[in-house]
């Protein structure tokens, strides 16, 4: 629950659901995301401005065991590169368009112009691995 209720800077705060109905404000930083990793049955809503393309990690696929994610490009454009067994797809997401990547699926996204980002992840297990472990 939320100890004050006061506006805050969307973009430097991570907004952690948990499964009963609260939610925790959390300020922006690797100990935050830490937290949600280890929140097994919440889900994070956040919001980015990726600007360049280190800003997304694209050397790295992420992939969350604990459910789907939802990303809503509010502005910009992003491709999103999933790697299922058997096939690959790259999806184009423009200013106003969503996607929900499936549990399970590694994935990750490549900024094509500056961006505005929301997104919805699910709290625990997130996984991450090197692009070039695929080789």
């Amino acid at each position: 629950m939320l100890d004050r209720i006061e506006p805050f800077a969307a973009l430097d705060r991570l907004v952690l659901l948990d499964a009963d109905g609260g939610a925790s404000s959390l300020l922006r930083s690797a100990d935050a995301w830490r937290s949600v990793n280890r929140s097994v049955r919440g889900r994070v809503i956040g919001f980015s401005r990726p600007q360049i393309a280190e800003d997304l990690h694209p050397e790295k696929w992420e992939m969350h065991p604990s459910g789907d994610e939802f990303l809503h490009l509010i502005e910009g454009e992003l491709e999103v590169v999933l790697d299922r067994p058997g096939e690959g797809a790259r999806l184009t997401l423009t200013q106003g368009e969503a996607v929900v990547v499936p549990r399970g699926v590694w994935h990750r996204l490549l900024l094509r112009q500056p961006s505005a980002l929301m997104f919805v992840t699910p709290g625990g297990g997130t996984r991450m691995r090197p692009v070039d472990a695929d080789a």
